[in-house]
């Protein structure tokens, strides 16, 4: 991922920081899944490169972004495991239950994670959208990238936030590459 700062505390404080504690929340109490690490940034590069397996969801209202979590092979099999609580699934199913699971998962995080603090105004979010073996995002001119990552003993989950500049926050300063 490249690196390129810029100043967004808005979107990392109210959107990608509460999305980020939920997630990490919700693998480590409520998938037993253990969280190793984890980092947050604002970025605004041109491309950041996603994993295999990436749900994308959307708000409307207000704060008008696009959410994506993207997901290592292993951490998205214990994920289903965890969904699965022991039940067992027959093999042809099991590609439909990824996409269940995983954009699942993607809803669950940021429906008890976001709410609008800027206006009071309710935020709705889309239905989620799994994209498979999708390479990366781009970056449009008008937008901007924040993102932050989640290491667990399985994998890694790749998160951003993308949206129109000025949602990030009216005074940045954006390197444009």
């Amino acid at each position: 991922m490249i690196k390129d700062e810029c100043h967004g505390a808005e979107i990392e404080k109210d959107v990608l920081t509460p999305i980020l504690q939920r997630a990490v929340s919700f693998l480590n109490d409520d998938m037993k899944i253990r969280v190793v690490s984890q980092s947050l940034q604002v970025i605004c590069p041109k491309k950041v490169e996603l994993k295999k397996n990436t749900s994308m969801i959307g708000t409307g209202g207000s704060i008008q972004v696009i959410i994506t979590m993207s997901y290592e092979d292993a951490l998205l099999e214990e994920l289903v495991k965890a969904f699965l609580e022991g039940e067992e699934a027959a093999e042809d199913e099991m590609d439909e239950i990824r996409e269940s699971v995983s954009s699942e998962f993607v809803n669950t995080v940021v429906g008890n994670a976001l709410s609008n603090p800027f206006d009071g105004t309710t935020l709705t979010i889309t239905p989620p959208v799994l994209i498979y073996e999708a390479k990366s995002l781009f970056r449009h001119k008008s937008s901007a990238i924040a993102a932050a990552s989640i290491t667990t003993s399985f994998g890694d989950i790749l998160l951003t936030v993308i949206g129109p500049k000025e949602s990030f926050a009216d005074t940045l300063q954006f390197k444009e590459l």
